[in-house]
């Protein structure tokens, strides 16, 4: 979702690299919601997730501290408090609302924030699926698949095997296994790829593309 936010290098100060508020041009932290200068609620910017929400960046994060940290900044950013202000902080507020809301749904369900944890680290994301032993036998399954049928079990094999690891998955986020769950992450994202890539080598083989 696009809160139009501002980039780390628009509003920076030509001599140091700091970011400025847009009213006062005073410099204000990345993580600000108000510049301490003139008070004026400041544009979204580029931080994650768990520094939106003053959280430790973790993936099994304390529950009752992201409630609390979520109710306290809704209060401070509700835009019925901005009502009388100008255009601009109005439609900040709001943005910073819906933003901190995102971050809030995204932290507060297991999965969601297993996915998001993964986008984090995406590179190490994407080294582990290529290094997963599962996803490698299959995808060399279906590289040299030559009949439509050769595609067909890699694809049952894959499906089979996403159903499986979804349930997996569930398990051990309740168990609150988090490692497992990376793992599983990780191959359930490779066998999604797999069953993508059999819909197209099945349409080369018969030529229905």
């Amino acid at each position: 979702m696009n809160f139009n936010v501002v980039g780390l290098s628009e509003f920076a100060g030509l001599q140091n690299g700091e970011l400025h508020c847009w009213l006062c041009q005073k410099s204000v932290s990345t993580r600000a919601l108000f510049c301490h200068h003139c008070g004026t609620i400041q544009p979204v910017r580029e931080i994650d997730h768990f520094a939106r929400l003053g959280m430790e960046r973790r993936v099994d994060i304390d529950m009752e501290l992201l409630e609390r940290q979520y109710a306290a900044l809704s209060r401070t950013l509700d835009p019925q408090r901005f009502l009388i202000r100008g255009m601009g902080e109005r439609g900040h507020a709001a943005k910073q609302f819906e933003a901190l809301n995102e971050a809030h749904d995204t932290l507060r369900e297991p999965l969601k924030r297993g996915r998001y944890w993964l986008t984090l680290h995406q590179k190490e994301f994407e080294q582990a699926v290529a290094a997963n032993p599962f996803v490698i036998e299959l995808r060399a399954e279906l590289d040299s698949a030559a009949e439509p049928c050769q595609c067909d079990r890699v694809a049952q094999k894959a499906g089979h095997a996403l159903q499986e690891g979804i349930m997996g998955l569930m398990q051990s986020l309740r168990g609150q296994d988090w490692q497992l769950a990376s793992a599983t992450l990780v191959e359930l994202d490779g066998l999604e790829s797999i069953l993508g890539d059999v819909r197209s080598k099945r349409a080369e083989i018969t030529g229905t593309r």
